[in-house]
Parts: structure tokens; sequence; C-alpha cells
């Protein structure tokens, strides 16, 4: 097994606290409210929206044999390497629009489209390195991993195996 870490930017982690201060300040405000009904509802609302976007997010890649395991702070998503085209691409996420997913809170993962790749799924924290990923069932993920070139040539053997 070969890990991969995947480290988070600078813009990621403030965009993060800056959503999460945003998050807190609500709460506040709301809860100061005792009158109003929609207060507590919506409060709850934000702390759920908070915690799933945090659990969702990537947490390091690892390769087991010819499948890539991408963790995450809760569970695991995983692919079939064989038959996967490879590549590393810095301009991966350069005009990436949201489809379904987080757009920067503690990540960026999700259903994202762009007119060069179409639609992909993003498993990354860090837009600076990325690496794309064709799997043999024709769907395209967008990952960042802090080694990018280590990481392709792992994926390659893995593919080729």
């Amino acid at each position: 097994m070969q890990t991969f870490s995947t480290g988070m930017s600078n813009t990621t982690r403030w965009t993060g606290m800056l959503a999460l201060l945003v998050c807190i300040v609500a709460i506040v405000v709301m809860a100061g409210r005792v009158t109003d009904t929609v207060a507590v509802p919506l409060a709850g609302l934000l702390l759920v929206i908070l915690s799933i976007t945090f659990a969702l997010s990537p947490l390091r890649y690892e390769i087991h044999g010819h499948e890539l395991v991408v963790r995450r702070q809760v569970g695991r998503t995983t692919a079939d390497l064989r038959g996967a085209s490879v590549s590393r691409d810095d301009g991966a996420f350069r005009g990436l629009v949201r489809v379904f997913g987080n757009g920067g809170f503690f990540a960026f993962h999700g259903v994202f489209y762009s007119r060069r790749l179409g639609f992909v799924r993003v498993y990354a924290r860090n837009r600076d390195h990325g690496v794309v990923v064709t799997l043999r069932n024709g769907k395209t993920w967008v990952l960042s991993p802090d080694e990018p070139d280590r990481m392709v040539a792992a994926m390659r053997a893995a593919a080729a195996s």
C-alpha cells in the first residue's frame, strides 16, 4: 500500500475558517432570538451542513494493488485503476463549476463541470496540484496530492497491472 497526503491550501483553510465564523455568528444571532421559531431549526441546519462538509472532506489517497482509495474524515471512496488513464494537469481546477458538492469549505469535493474535462468528481484540498484520472468506465476524477508526480507514477503502475 502506498499513501499520498493532500494538504489543505491557505485559500481553502481561510475559506473554511471564514465560513465557520459566519456560521457561528449566525447561530449566536439566531440564538438571541428565542421567540423566533425559525432560529433553532436554522441553527441546527447550519451545524448539520458544517458537519457533513467536514466529514466528506478528503484526508489522503491510498493505492492498494490496483485500487485507488480516497480516505475521508468519515468513510472512503474507491475506484479500480485497471485500464485507467492518469495524468498530471496543473490546470485541472481552472474553469470548474460546482454542480453538487463543496467548493472550498475545508475541501473541494463533489460533482463539478468544466468545458475541457466535462463532468468530474473532485476529491481535493488544494487546487495547485491537479491529477486527472479517467477510469475505465468513463468517469473522471480530479485529485490533488502533495506529491503529484510520485502519485501519477504509482497510479500508472497500478493501472498497468
